[in-house]
C-alpha cells in the first residue's frame, strides 16, 4: 500500500484536542495535508476561511448539498459539517496523505467511502478534564458547553467502530503514536 490509497480519519468528542493533534502532525511532518471542512458556523477568533474552514452560509451548504459537492456532511451541535469532494482530490494530486477532522457522523460516512481510512477515536483523560479544555478555550457560551459535554458522551459510545482508540494525555506520544500508525501502513 502506498500513501495515496491510505487517508486519515480522526475523531473526537469537542474540546479533546484533535485540532491541536492535527496542527503538530501537519507541522511536524509534509507527509500530510488538512482536509479543510467546510462549515454554517460562525468563525471564531483567530480562524481564517479557507484554512481552518471555508465558512458559508447555510443556503450556500444547501446548495452544495444539492449539487452532491459533498463525499460527506452532518448537522453537528446545530451546524452544518461537510467534506468536499475537490478538496480531497486537492490533497492526492498532491501525492499526500488527507487527514480528516470530523465527528462520528462524518466518520461513519467516510468509513464507506475510504476503504483504506485509518480511523483514529481520541479520547480525553476524564469528563473532568474534557470540560476543563471546553471552558478554557473561552469560545463556547456556557448552553454550547453543555451540549458538548452531553454530546460528548454520546459519541464516546460509539468509540468501537474506529480503528483505533488513543487517550489524549500528552500531545506529543499522541501525536508520534499516530504518524508510526500511517507508517506502518505502508510497508503492509
Amino acid at each position: 500500500m502506498n500513501k495515496n490509497d491510505i487517508s486519515l480519519i480522526i475523531s473526537a468528542p469537542s474540546g479533546t484536542g484533535k485540532t491541536t493533534i492535527i496542527k503538530k502532525m501537519l507541522s511536524d511532518s509534509d507527509l500530510y495535508s488538512f482536509s479543510i471542512s467546510t462549515t454554517t458556523r460562525k468563525i471564531r477568533d483567530g480562524e481564517v476561511d479557507g484554512k481552518n474552514y471555508y465558512f458559508v452560509d447555510v443556503d450556500a451548504f444547501n446548495k452544495m448539498i444539492q449539487n452532491s459537492e459533498f463525499i460527506e456532511w452532518a448537522n453537528v451541535h446545530g451546524n452544518l459539517y461537510g467534506t468536499q469532494k475537490k478538496e480531497v482530490s486537492r490533497i492526492i494530486e498532491e501525492g499526500k496523505v488527507p487527514i480528516f477532522d470530523v465527528d462520528v457522523q462524518g466518520s461513519q460516512h467516510l468509513r464507506e467511502i475510504l476503504p483504506n481510512g485509518i480511523f483514529v477515536f481520541l479520547l480525553p483523560p476524564s469528563m473532568e478534564e474534557l470540560e476543563r479544555r471546553l471552558r478554557l478555550r473561552y469560545t463556547d457560551t456556557e448552553e454550547q458547553i453543555r451540549i458538548r459535554l452531553k454530546n460528548a458522551i454520546e459519541e464516546i459510545s460509539s468509540k468501537e467502530m474506529f480503528d483505533f482508540i488513543l487517550i489524549n494525555e500528552n500531545v506529543d506520544e499522541v501525536t508520534k503514536k499516530i504518524d508510526d500508525i500511517v507508517k506502518s501502513r505502508f510497508n503492509s
